[in-house]
């Protein structure tokens, strides 16, 4: 079978050399001088007068002044990388398959349902399949989810494969998932987009790659005619498994079959999701090409048949329920013109059998691996065209950092359009929401920019699940609901696409009947969708650390995240509801924001009035983040790092600030004072420790089933979360100055943990003080530190967002605010960095002969070189800017950019400017708060007062009528 030039089977020619070196030394040099002159023709061939190869598809044209298509801009390209006509070289999918990130390094396609790879024994690590380590191979499956957290997800009905069974007797073979795993040749494992591969200690080798519900495998043996093991010798007959089994063993009822005369083997089995409740079907079909059958049968654990070819109602009656169980088929010596080596072609599908055969002979009739791959490839190429780069001067290990984390974001959520078994209905299904919580912040919102299109879909996805299901999803796999992790935040990202103008093929009416369902009704289980604690949040405006919720259940903990959450989440239902009122027509209505008010009623049962009368509300609650603010709660912690002297009685011996940090078990105060704390039903503050469930302090103590009143982070952590209203935070933590020191105290000091999404916002809160050049001094600092090329290169699970934060920070010159038409401006890692421009992309590929058309956002870095730009941790600063030629002063830029196209220049240097003059330091150059009103603070502070005074009284009468003390907090 011939070997595409454009393939990662090149690798595989590696050792051509060895047999060339056998070749005598003039023979060779003559061989050499012929394949020299043929390169030479070909690249002649290719070139033509007014583009090269490498020009074409490595360096289309920088976009010209104002983001215009400009034929005379310098080539793109790294000078010292000329070489490489393929910008797929610099993606590794294994980046992030270690140390927690959880990443799926096998073969698929964009938002692709089929994601098959080699799965590993590593537990806790293997939510992906594949882990870097040294564990043992299991099987290969063709389903997975890619950087999740909980539970290993999918992996459904993988293949193992022998080379031949001990005296030639299939029972001798081994079959159970317990006895099957066998460990991989080192160095041999390879990943490329739409394409995995790696040999095991048997002497198979297994490539894979994918369509989008079906994958082909090509198993190749060494074709000797004996196969030696640890227990025997093994005559060459290839024995292919196929076992029932997932990842997690969920399994709880299932069924195979093989038909002897085609070799086809069918199944099917019931699961349970990852991180949810419930549980889904899946299906699969197997065909097989390359070797004459010998033999069919069943297994159940390491016990096989071939008298037996359907098991059914495996889960339930068997002793082992949910262990191995499946099907097997022997071969004969593959076939002369297969090269030792047998096909297996496998399609998936939710909805049944013959729906996963289906797919597999409609996306693969032709068998033809090379063509797969290839297009595969091609698919990868034309999703990432739509950011270019120009990397001369950036290295190679940052430039792989940056593609590796664009290729990442775009593996999740899955299409699953199609095969969604639950309801019938014409809009696309998407799944695998692996959760909001996490890709809210900087996912979404490069889709809004990079992939309008799909984001468009998963929008539309989000509503047809509220229609049908009645809530918005926070988590969603396996079309089951996953757990809720803090606020409702698909009204972020519904809000943010309308802020940015993404409203084209939306039903914004039932998009706005679901926001306002997550704001205004609590449903039965708020721990699987929906808010909890409602009537205390519409009456208080915060969760009580005591509340009793009568209406719904769900963790009893949480307090502060999710209270501060809800508040972000109604603010962003505000300016949904601001919009609307100005856009009549997407909600079906006349052209005047009176009439819609008028005439448009939302059909949830819970009373309402007008759309502007909405706005008012939401955004009043979008402050009661406010309400969890204790201005005299302190930093406290804990200084074991030195011995006391001996004179000194720990426990009763008063010491001054500054000998105390000597005495282990001492309490020490930072300067800070001032965090989110809960608040009890009477009003008062309860001290929860500021620096819990942070590197530095009980930090695995706050996940899923955590009693405290943060998540996945420290009160330290979501203090800084309001980004609805950072200037009044800012004041409230001593104005700019000591909000500055106190943010980078958070970045020096441990607390700040990377490897969760709710920290990538604090990189960048520099600019609400008027310091951008800080934000870009720690990106640069988390990058390459914690975020680099390395198989451990990424700090925490990957949810498809950690590669979100890199694609953000290194190359597209921000980082957006979710839910807001706001993007913090930084400098990116490269010369010169261009994104299609146009909310529908309906403006040619860059790669087609109508590129001239396109447009682009272009953000140009000026002194590239002279400021030492190569990203090792060295700081660079904006020290000016300009926005289609005209001088820019702001630290921020709206989506219009990205939307229109334009050429944004940042002037940089190694030092920062916070002069009068300096850059994005200035007021008015500051991002928007939306709660700058003096008025409504005080009035609020008003409120405030008079209400704890009335709960604190409530509290006290009903203490004394139940003969209980009064939970004073602190």
């Amino acid at each position: 079978m011939a070997i595409n030039d454009d393939s990662p089977y090149r690798k595989a020619a590696a050792k051509l050399p060895v047999h060339f070196a056998s070749v005598p030394r003039k023979r060779r040099a003559l061989l050499l001088a012929v394949l020299l002159a043929i390169t030479i023709f070909v690249l002649f061939k290719l070139i033509t007068p007014s583009q090269t190869l490498l020009f074409f598809l490595f360096s289309p044209d920088i976009a010209g002044p104002y983001g215009e298509h400009s034929s005379s801009s310098p080539s793109f390209g790294a000078v010292k990388n000329q070489h490489v006509n393929d910008i797929l070289q610099f993606i590794d999918p294994l980046i992030g398959t270690t140390n927690g990130g959880h990443v799926f390094p096998g073969a698929t396609l964009p938002y692709g349902m089929a994601k098959a790879v080699a799965d590993v024994a590593s537990p806790a690590e293997n939510a992906a399949g594949f882990v870097s380590d040294d564990n043992p191979i299991t099987g290969f499956s063709h389903m997975h989810d890619s950087g999740t957290g909980g539970q290993p997800s999918l992996g459904n009905f993988p293949l193992f494969v022998h080379p031949g069974c001990i005296d030639d007797d299939y029972t001798k073979c081994d079959f159970s998932l317990h006895e099957r795993p066998l460990k991989r040749v080192p160095g041999s494992v390879y990943a490329s987009p739409g394409y995995f591969t790696v040999n095991i200690t048997n002497g198979v080798r297994a490539e894979m790659t994918t369509t989008h519900h079906s994958v082909l495998y090509r198993f190749s043996f060494p074709g000797t005619e004996e196969v030696h093991y640890a227990k025997g010798v093994a005559p060459y007959s290839p024995l292919i498994l196929i076992d029932l089994v997932d990842l997690m063993n969920s399994r709880s009822m299932g069924g195979i079959q093989v038909y002897p005369e085609t070799g086809r083997i069918v199944g099917d089995g019931r699961y349970t999701p990852s991180f949810g409740s419930g549980h889904y079907h899946a299906f699969f079909c197997a065909d097989f090409k390359g070797a004459k059958f010998r033999k069919t049968g069943t297994f159940v654990e390491n016990n096989a048949t071939d008298g037996k070819q359907f098991l059914g109602g495996v889960g339930s009656g068997y002793q082992v329920p949910r262990g191995s169980a499946g099907a097997w088929i022997q071969f004969e010596k593959p076939d002369e013109e297969m090269k030792d080596s047998i096909l297996a072609r496998v399609g998936v599908s939710f909805i049944s059998v013959d729906k996963a055969c289906e797919n597999a002979e409609s996306e693969m009739e032709d068998w033809d691996f090379e063509r797969v791959e290839r297009d595969a490839r091609e698919a990868w190429r034309e999703k990432l065209d739509v950011v270019r780069v120009d990397a001369r001067g950036t290295s190679e290990e940052l430039q792989t950092t940056f593609w590796s984390g664009l290729y990442r974001t775009l593996l999740s959520p899955q299409n699953y359009t199609g095969e969604n078994p639950l309801w019938n209905s014409s809009e696309p299904y998407f799944d695998s929401f692996y959760c909001i919580w996490d890709s809210f912040r900087a996912q979404h919102p490069l889709l809004t920019v990079i992939d309008p299109k799909a984001q468009t879909e998963m929008i539309r996805a989000l509503i047809d699940i509220y229609r049908h299901e009645g809530k918005l999803p926070d988590c969603r796999m396996s079309f089951c609901k996953g757990y809720t992790q803090g606020g409702s935040n698909a009204d972020v990202v519904i809000a943010d696409a309308f802020v940015k103008g993404l409203t084209a093929d939306i039903d914004w009416k039932t998009a706005y009947e679901a926001v306002l369902s997550d704001a205004e009704i609590e449903p039965q289980n708020w721990g699987l969708s929906g808010r909890g604690n409602l009537v205390s949040w519409h009456d208080r405006g915060y969760i009580p650390w005591n509340d009793v919720d009568k209406n719904g259940t769900g963790p009893a903990s949480r307090s502060i995240s999710r209270g501060v959450e809800y508040a972000y989440n109604d603010f962003c239902i505000s300016l949904l509801s601001q919009g609307l009122s100005n856009s009549p027509s997407l909600l079906g209505a006349p052209s005047t924001s009176e009439v819609v008010d008028s005439s448009y009623h939302p059909n949830i049962s819970t009373p309402w009035t007008s759309l502007t009368t909405d706005h008012t509300k939401y955004h009043h609650r979008g402050a009661n983040w406010r309400n969890y603010w204790n201005p005299s709660a302190k930093d406290l912690f804990r200084d074991r790092s030195f011995s006391p002297p001996p004179e000194v009685d720990s426990l009763s011996t008063p010491l001054s600030s500054q000998n105390a940090s000597s005495i282990p078990g001492y309490i020490l105060q930072s300067p800070f004072v001032g965090f989110l704390q809960p608040r009890t039903l009477s009003g008062t503050f309860r001290y929860h420790p500021t620096r819990t469930c942070s590197p530095i302090q009980n930090q695995h103590s706050c996940y899923y089933d955590t009693s405290l009143d943060v998540y996945e982070g420290s009160p330290w952590l979501y203090s800084f979360f309001a980004p609805q209203s950072m200037s009044t935070l800012i004041q409230l933590m001593g104005g700019p100055d000591t909000f500055v020191e106190r943010l980078e105290y958070y970045h020096q000091s441990g607390i700040a943990y990377m490897g969760n999404e709710q920290s990538f916002l604090t990189v960048f809160q520099f600019h609400y003080a008027g310091r951008p050049g800080l934000s870009s001094k720690w990106l640069r600092t988390y990058i390459p530190q914690m975020f680099n090329a390395s198989v451990n290169g990424i700090p925490g699970n990957d949810d498809c967002a950690m590669g979100a934060f890199t694609t953000w920070g290194m190359g597209l010159g921000g980082f957006p605010v979710a839910g807001q038409d706001v993007y913090l401006i930084v400098p990116p890692f490269f010369r010169e960095v261009k994104v299609r421009a146009g909310v529908d992309l309906k403006s040619p590929s860059p790669l087609s002969p109508d590129s001239k058309k396109a447009k682009w956002a272009v953000i140009r870095t000026v002194n590239f070189d002279n400021a030492e730009m190569q990203g090792d941790g060295t700081p660079v600063y904006i020290q000016s800017a300009k926005l289609n030629g005209k001088r820019y002063t702001k630290n921020w830029i709206t989506h219009e950019f990205f939307e229109q196209g334009g050429l944004l220049e940042l002037v940089v240097g190694p030092e920062e400017d916070t002069g009068k003059n300096g850059w994005g330091t200035n007021q008015q150059d500051l991002p928007p708060s939306y709660y700058e009103d003096e008025k409504f603070w005080e009035e609020w502070e008003r409120m405030d007062r008079e209400r704890t005074e009335r709960w604190k009284e409530e509290e006290e009468e009903k203490a004394k009528e139940g003969g209980n003390e009064v939970d004073d907090g602190y």
